[in-house]
């Protein structure tokens, strides 16, 4: 018997081993947010946040007649905190503050999570042969605790650090994160039951809002930036204690260490949690250590020379990928310039993230990935260009600027969960690995650009929502080259690729076609 069919007759009702995987993602994942978007609360930048001091002449006359405060007022003429103004941000303390990342030395902050992302690409070759070595639950624990120490590293009081430590804590905190976030996907897929695979999404995409609601939460309880960047290290070893409690991934035991024991004593666990009533000490498990879908990185480079069709396939997922993180982690790291209050803003943004999942399984069960695709781009697009209109609302909540974004971005995030999918669904079982790496490789690419682009607002803020309006435009026009794979059987081979495209729901290979 194949160790999935195992794991789906062990499945019981209710599913304990879909419960476990959404509590692992709900502890693990939570901390993952936080890391990567929670430096908008602990590094703010403060430039409505201020007030002049009476005796200061030079600040009062730049802020009567109408002037803002705002950033133009606070960079364009030199003044300094004690002499001429004082910071109004009712005790909140940040990092941007502390290390001096204001006006021309603002992209010292968008550095500190470019080299976030850039820690994360660098771990992409590496998290997954780290947890084919040494185990899934070892892999997590090593870097959850890997990234406890770094965010200890990045919490030091100015008064005891510097910039350049917490910039470079930030690479070692996307390394260890994307290392810990590779090994729980992992597992996650390992132990789910064929069934509710796809329900296992929604744990992770739910956790990461619940994440995004927890740093407004926090945020706004936490004024201390100190305090609120260890939040995450505290999550953390909540996780390793969980880790602690399951066993090893039967798939990583029997596959990788090709011990039927441990398999059978890991499978023992999960029957005894989900009372099935499942015999595996009757079972003789297939234990086969090389496959004919086992291939090297270089012949699956080759394939896609060989194969255009997947070739084509892959180098549009790869766009498609880079322009979503681009446009998601550039609004993220710029909600607070577009917001007039910051907890709303990113108070919005959260909830945003949630109706995105939401509408996404809609959609995914309900309607056309391609045309899903095809239609929250060009929603997104002509979100973004409305954005440009220059019109205010009346009060101090939410600008008309700030709600088209909003808009946007929430159709980004349907066109982008739908673009996973259809990836995972029209790439050939023996290379989705090695795709879904190189297209996750390419969003980090694409991350790293976002955090740069929250700099455009500085720039030009029209020129801002253009760039974002014409790379969703891009990506949209590129889905109808893209197949539609509801309901598709996926295929095995590269060969078979042609077969999505043609909507055959036959497994045979075309004609004339090779396997590689």
């Amino acid at each position: 018997m194949r160790i999935d069919e195992a794991i789906d007759k062990i499945n019981g009702r209710p599913s304990c081993m879909l419960i476990l995987m959404g509590i692992l993602f709900n502890i693990s994942n939570q901390a993952f947010t936080l890391l990567a978007v929670g430096t908008s609360m602990s590094g703010f930048m403060p430039y409505r946040q201020w007030s002049c001091l009476s005796n200061s002449t030079k600040c009062q006359n730049q802020t009567t007649n109408g002037t803002l405060y705002n950033r133009d007022t606070f960079c364009n003429v030199p003044l300094q905190v004690g002499r001429d103004f004082i910071w109004d941000t009712d005790g909140r303390t940040s990092f941007a503050i502390d290390y001096d990342m204001l006006c021309d030395r603002e992209y010292l902050f968008t550095l500190s999570n470019t080299l976030y992302f850039l820690g994360a690409m660098i771990t992409l070759p590496l998290g997954g042969q780290f947890m084919d070595l040494y185990g899934r639950k070892r892999g997590i624990q090593v870097a959850c605790a890997f990234t406890i120490v770094a965010v200890i590293l990045e919490s030091l009081p100015a008064t005891i650090s510097n910039v350049g430590v917490l910039i470079f804590s930030r690479m070692l905190i996307g390394m260890g994160c994307y290392i810990s976030y590779i090994g729980t996907i992992t597992y996650n897929l390992e132990i789910s039951p064929t069934k509710n695979r796809p329900i296992g999404t929604l744990f992770y995409a739910y956790s990461w809002d619940l994440g995004y609601l927890l740093m407004v939460f926090f945020g706004y309880l936490v004024k201390n930036w100190n305090i609120f960047s260890a939040i995450p290290a505290v999550i953390l070893v909540l996780a390793i204690v969980f880790v602690q409690l399951v066993p090893e991934s039967p798939k990583y035991l029997l596959l990788n260490k090709h011990d039927t024991a441990e398999t059978k004593q890991a499978l023992r666990w999960f029957i005894k949690i989900n009372k099935s009533d499942f015999d595996i000490d009757t079972v003789e498990l297939e234990t086969n250590a090389v496959t004919k879908e086992e291939r090297t990185v270089k012949e699956n480079f080759k394939d896609l020379l060989k194969f255009p069709e997947m070739s084509i396939q892959t180098s549009i997922l790869c766009f498609q990928w880079a322009v979503s993180a681009f446009v998601y982690y550039g609004f993220t790291f710029s909600w607070s310039k577009l917001s007039k209050d910051l907890y709303i803003g990113y108070l919005f943004a959260a909830i945003g993230d949630v109706v995105a999942v939401t509408c996404k399984l809609i959609v995914m069960y309900v309607a056309s990935r391609r045309w899903g695709v095809i239609g929250g781009y060009a929603a997104g697009a002509l979100a973004f260009y409305l954005a440009i209109v220059p019109y205010e609302f009346p009060g101090k909540t939410l600008s008309f600027e700030q709600l088209v974004c909003l808009l946007g971005s929430v159709a980004i995030g349907v066109g982008w969960g739908l673009i996973f999918l259809q990836g995972v669904e029209a790439a050939p079982t023996t290379h989705r690995a090695q795709i879904n790496t190189w297209v996750c490789a390419a969003g980090r690419i694409g991350a790293i650009g976002g955090t740069q682009a929250s700099l455009l607002f500085n720039w030009n803020r029209t020129g801002a929502f253009v760039v974002f309006g014409s790379l969703a435009i891009a990506t949209s026009l590129l889905g109808f080259r893209m197949p539609e794979t509801k309901d598709i059987i996926p295929p095995e081979t590269p060969a078979e690729v042609k077969r999505v495209y043609s909507r055959d729901t036959s497994k045979s290979k075309p004609k004339g076609e090779p396997d590689y």
